[in-house]
């Protein structure tokens, strides 16, 4: 477990790129083959702050072949069709009508980030895309309820029965995350009691949050509280999903009226595990009902809790949030089983997420 603190005031702990997959693994590699770093998205774990150096992992479940494909979005299902026509229709409009592209742009709340960025057309219409809520009344198949996870507040639930492969609803863009090299090139003074170790490669970048055009100005966050939230919010970072090595886009809580984008309400189903501290007796239940092997005298360490909660939430999770299109300009929700009406919806967040909200 590395240690790295986002700001003097708010640290957190982060799993290392290398570690879990590595370890776990070894554990089990027959289940855990599956697990490895992939833009086909569950949560974006916590995401350390510089405007130098930016040292995040991103860490997803991706299934074996034969799940991988038995997930892919249905194209010929209708909700999926009909996602991809709206959406390349809308490319088609903004990439040849310009100007309509600069008023639907996303915009950042800081004045010289809207300034700073030389991006090409395909550049502008791409984040446009991403950070937009498509008029999509037919995908009404979804509701929020409260969550059967205790603690977990509200949930995804279907409201009527959705087949494995379906999109079930998208994940909204309403802020994007863009991690963009630095112009300062790095020479920004970073505090002398930060603990992050620089590599000559380590190339500088800004974070820089562009807000979708059809989110209000009061909704629209002060950069300090997407990243490290306030007293009565977390930050909206908790809501993020990795598109590629640039992008991320992050669902706002307070926009829970379109079931056409309730993506960013899913829930964990086995989140309770990863919160759990080691030997605790429902990781020791939930590792012996995995089947993995634990001490002779029942106890469990970080290394099996860890195992433990990924295999719950694999056995669990009944869906997926994956690129729609090629483009990757928008993130869909996709069931990986059949999910009956009524069914809660649940996703595999990853170790990183958690181990990184639970500081």
């Amino acid at each position: 477990i590395s240690y790295h603190p986002s700001s003097p005031s708010k640290s957190k702990m982060m799993l290392t790129s290398s570690f879990p997959t590595a370890l776990m693994l070894l554990i089990i590699p027959a289940k855990l083959a599956a697990f490895s770093c992939s833009t086909n998205a569950v949560r974006l774990c916590t995401t350390n702050r510089h405007h130098g150096v930016r040292k995040h992992t991103i860490f997803t479940v991706q299934a074996s072949r034969d799940q991988h494909e038995a997930v892919a979005v249905h194209e010929e299902s209708k909700p999926g069709s009909y996602i991809i026509k709206v959406l390349m229709d809308r490319f088609e409009e903004l990439r040849s009508d310009t100007s309509n592209l600069h008023e639907q742009h996303p915009q950042s709340t800081v004045a010289a980030d809207n300034v700073m960025r030389e991006i090409s057309t395909e550049q502008m219409v791409k984040e446009a895309l991403l950070s937009t809520r498509l008029p999509l009344p037919f995908l009404n198949r979804s509701k929020l309820g409260p969550s059967k996870i205790d603690g977990a507040g509200r949930g995804l639930f279907a409201t009527e029965k959705i087949l494995e492969g379906e999109v079930i609803t998208c994940y909204p863009g309403d802020a994007l995350l863009c991690e963009w090299p630095s112009s300062n090139n790095g020479n920004d003074e970073f505090d002398e009691n930060e603990e992050d170790e620089y590599d000559e490669e380590d190339e500088y970048t800004d974070d820089i949050v562009l807000w979708g055009d059809h989110v209000s100005q009061e909704n629209r966050w002060e950069d300090d509280v997407v990243f490290d939230g306030s007293e009565s919010t977390p930050s909206l970072t908790a809501y993020a999903v990795s598109i590629d090595d640039t992008y991320s886009i992050m669902g706002h809580p307070a926009l829970d009226d379109n079931p056409a984008y309730f993506g960013h309400f899913v829930n964990d189903g086995a989140g309770h595990l990863a919160l759990e501290k080691p030997n605790s007796q429902r990781n020791i239940q939930a590792a012996l009902e995995l089947g993995l092997d634990i001490p002779d005298d029942e106890e469990i360490g970080v290394e099996e809790n860890i195992a433990a909660y990924v295999l719950k939430s694999l056995e669990v999770s009944n869906a997926i949030h994956k690129a729609l299109d090629e483009k990757e300009l928008h993130m869909v929700t996709v069931a990986t089983r059949d999910i009956e009406a009524n069914e809660e919806i649940y996703v595999t967040y990853g170790p990183d997420y958690w181990v990184g909200h639970s500081c």
